[in-house]
């Protein structure tokens, strides 16, 4: 299978796509409250309305499409496959690695989670972010899995 960065940006804007609409619908669901727009966009500001915006720009833009559009491109390109089970394979283990990794070393390096920075204050994710609600782990993993899912599959189809 050949690497296309073309394809790797689409597949990861589509991925991106389906994968937020899957986090809204839990918080609107009250299975979660992690605000993905929030706890991006609260690293370069304290007012809230312009954390949201940058946030949800930062999450599409630049770590869904770019950076981790192109990442499981290569993986794919790697392991020679963008089929289904490997596209949830890939989202599982990038969503494990984020909820056990990722997500608990945020509250020492997130400022809107260490108090004083000035503005909006957010809580600590935690483990798998649990800390966001109990509903968070299995929705961070079937997120991740629906993104590589969709990823695997529209980068496919392209290459």
């Amino acid at each position: 299978m050949e690497f296309a960065a073309g394809a790797g940006l689409v597949a990861g804007l589509a991925g991106t796509v389906v994968m937020t609409a899957v986090m809204m619908t839990g918080r609107a669901m009250g299975m979660t409250n992690m605000d993905i727009a929030l706890l991006t966009g609260g690293m370069m500001t304290g007012d809230k309305k312009r954390a949201r915006i940058l946030g949800m720009m930062l999450h599409f833009v630049m770590m869904g499409t770019v950076v981790f559009g192109l990442l499981y491109a290569a993986v794919f390109h790697w392991l020679g496959s963008a089929g289904a089970l490997t596209g949830v394979l890939v989202g599982l283990a990038h969503g494990l690695m984020v909820g056990m990794m990722a997500m608990p070393m945020m509250a020492a390096a997130h400022p809107r989670m260490q108090g004083g920075s000035g503005g909006f204050t957010l809580a600590a994710p935690g483990f798998m972010g649990v800390g966001y609600g109990k509903g968070t782990p299995i929705g961070l993993l079937v997120g991740h899995m629906l993104f590589g899912l969709v990823a695997a599959l529209v980068y496919a189809a392209m290459v």
